[in-house]
């Protein structure tokens, strides 16, 4: 009986290769966000209320990457 998927060396093989090619396409100058509250109010017009007003609010705490090391 042939082994499952993700199973045995070649499972392993693969999953490794998979978090390579993850780190290689990640870029690490990106900012990190540690907080992230999205929040979306509609309301009618007051004037036509077959139009709604839409507001969204976004709420971030982020980690700016730090400065790039001079080469001396």
């Amino acid at each position: 009986m042939p082994a499952k998927p993700g199973k045995g060396l070649f499972g392993w093989l693969g999953r490794q290769v998979g978090h390579v090619k993850k780190a290689v396409q990640t870029d690490p100058a990106a900012p990190k966000t540690l907080y992230r509250n999205e929040k979306i109010e509609e309301v009618p017009h007051p004037e036509n209320p077959n139009i709604k007003l839409r507001r969204t609010t976004i709420d971030e705490a982020v980690i700016p990457p730090p400065p790039p090391k001079k080469m001396s």
